[in-house]
């Protein structure tokens, strides 16, 4: 594995008196997916294993070889041979490619995954969702899969386990129940011009619609992005905006924190022309008196050594009618500190952001206050993704509550009173606590300002409705409920709608394997469905009949040999089936790390 240093310093959001490096959060937190405290600990009996306890025959006796970081051949492939690989994971029909470690991903808690393939260079890439961000694997080598750095987490404010990730033009969209994490915007197309050194990353954009949420969807061929599980900004300063004017090459704007003292900046925003501070130091620290400052210019100061309000107070003494601190460190903080005396409004952006607008200065520019996002719910929050990095509020669907996820498509299928209408499948779960109603919901979204309910139906045997997946046909909807294996005592089961006449779904099918172990994510591609079970691992089931006898499992990899527990302890968390690579799918496992794995299904008529 590839990685020559391991930088894993997070962006957060937190207050600080000084200029001080902000650190990471290495605990998941300990409320349930819905934001409910059901037990001390969710992942109570997780036992992180940080290096490979485990060996293959390819990582044995190899001596030196390209891109390890110990030095040792990277190589972490293992066929299933007699229903075992590495003579440790349970398998059947399902190879081991490689493995990367929490270690070589710099990574604690591994949780949901995403995948992207770069057009231009037929590279494939697996995102990968942790705790303290999301980080970014060339796996185009699938027997060594090079690790090139992470994006660090918006927000550590509540030390949230959960982060999700989709793609969109070339863009990778993240949001997490941190709170006031928003949506990261990051450009894929970045990673082409990776130096082969473990790089922290930082966002193009970031929405501030809302704060937390738990999961995300993208159709992309409208262009709309659906976060569910969101909650507001909590009572922490909202974000600015920094303008830069044409001509100048940094012309654009730029996300803000404001300071935690001082006046905020105004919707109206004030202008003026930007000058770089200079104390007579030889830095932009401002840290002592300046030295001629044009008075009425807007001050930009480096964060650094001395705390914050010095800065402002030196900025303001010269003159300067605003402040903008560029941060050191990767994204933004809120800036802490007590000074009655400061009259003027200080913000900070990223460095990358602080950078871009020093070179390109002369200039002239403004600095606002956001408009206050809007006011919806925890069901559908739609977004305006069609320019990429300019994310905007569409809509909000939020009659029938809490959405925990969703798949959103224009619609295809069987039903012709539907054909071509943008429409949400969605796992629709009230809450995680006893009584909650747990059902699959259906809602038509092509008007985003009256978005219409269509179905709604529950089932037995409910625990928590979790996450579901069409079919290609679009003919029926492979459902997970998370909590029915432990609340209700039944064996791993995925509940099969036919949903041909939208107006009136019918549960068809709960098929149960012979595993106790809690299912999570499942996907579809072609005749296939891929499903991550926490502690059994990865199934693959076959489709072909679904309107006869319904699903069969072909094929499985266990990540988590330890046990079938109807528990959180350990396993895979999700998986991702899409890359170039015909036959190539990742797996994240929270307690190992990522998994890289080939179904042979090919030899079983794909």
């Amino acid at each position: 594995m590839r990685r020559r240093f391991a930088a894993t310093a997070a962006s957060a959001v937190l207050v600080a008196a000084v200029s001080m490096t902000p650190a990471l959060a290495h605990h998941p937190e300990v409320t349930d997916e819905g934001g409910n405290s059901t037990s001390p600990y969710k992942y109570e009996g997780l036992e992180v294993k940080y290096d490979r306890d485990w060996v293959t025959p390819s990582t044995v006796g190899k001596g030196k070889g390209k891109g390890s970081e110990r030095g040792n051949a990277p190589g972490t492939s293992a066929p299933c041979v007699d229903g075992m690989a590495a003579d440790f994971f349970p398998c059947d029909g399902i190879d081991l490619l490689s493995h990367v470690s929490h270690n070589e991903l710099g990574t604690t808690f591994v949780n949901d995954i995403w995948g992207w393939t770069d057009a231009k260079s037929k590279k494939d890439y697996a995102l990968v969702g942790a705790s303290n961000g999301t980080v970014f694997v060339d796996i185009s080598d699938a027997k060594r899969p090079e690790v090139l750095g992470i994006l660090p987490t918006a927000s550590t404010a509540g030390g949230s386990s959960w982060r999700d990730i989709k793609v969109y033009q070339d863009h990778a969209y993240v949001v997490s129940e941190h709170t006031n994490h928003g949506i990261q915007v990051f450009d894929l197309t970045r990673l082409r011009d990776w130096d082969g050194t473990y790089t922290t990353y930082d966002v193009d954009a970031r929405y501030t619609g809302h704060g937390s949420a738990h999961n995300l969807n993208i159709n992309e061929d409208t262009g709309f992005l659906y976060s569910v599980g969101a909650g507001p900004f909590s009572s922490s300063p909202l974000p600015n905006t920094v303008t830069v004017d044409a001509p100048s090459s940094a012309a654009g704007d730029y996300l803000a924190n404001r300071a935690g003292f001082g006046p905020a900046p105004t919707v109206e925003g004030l202008s003026g022309s930007f000058a770089v501070v200079d104390d007579g130091t030889g830095t932009a620290e401002g840290c002592g008196p300046l030295v001629g400052f044009p008075a009425g210019a807007i001050a930009i100061a480096d964060r650094g050594t001395c705390a914050f309000t010095q800065k402002v107070a030196n900025a303001q003494a010269a003159g300067a009618s605003a402040v903008v601190v560029a941060n050191t460190a990767p994204g933004t903080i809120v800036m802490g500190g007590s000074d009655p005396t400061i009259t003027i409004p200080a913000v900070m952006v990223s460095q990358a952001d602080g950078d871009t607008i020093k070179a390109g200065l002369p200039a002239t520019g403004s600095i606002v206050a956001n408009d206050p996002p809007p006011v919806c719910g925890t069901g559908l929050h739609m977004v305006d993704i069609n320019e990429p990095k300019n994310p905007t509020y569409a809509g909000c669907f939020d009659d029938h509550g809490y959405i925990h996820d969703t798949q959103c498509i224009v619609y295809d299928g069987p039903d012709a009173d539907y054909t071509g209408r943008e429409i949400c499948f969605n796992s629709n779960a009230t809450t995680s606590g006893a009584g909650g109603l747990h059902r699959v919901a259906i809602v038509d979204v092509t008007d985003k300002n009256d978005p219409v309910s269509i179905a709604r139906e529950g089932y037995e045997n409910d625990g928590y409705s979790h996450q579901g997946w069409l079919t290609p046909d679009r003919r029926f909807f492979l459902h997970g409920d998370e909590l029915d294996e432990q609340r209700r005592g039944i064996n791993t089961t995925t509940r099969v709608w036919d949903v041909s006449d939208l107006d009136d779904i019918v549960e068809v099918q709960a098929f149960a394997n012979d595993t106790t172990s809690i299912d999570h994510n499942i996907y579809t591609q072609g005749r296939y469905a891929y499903a991550s079970n926490y502690t059994s691992g990865l199934r693959v089931y076959d489709t072909r009949d679904l309107a006869g006898g319904g699903l069969s499992e072909v094929a499985f990899f266990d990540m988590y040999p330890e046990n079938d527990n109807a528990t959180f302890e350990g396993g895979t968390w999700s998986n991702y089936a899409y890359f170039g690579q015909k036959g190539v799918v990742a797996a994240s496992s929270i307690d190992r790390g990522l998994f890289i794995l080939q179904p042979r299904l090919s030899r079983q008529g794909n």
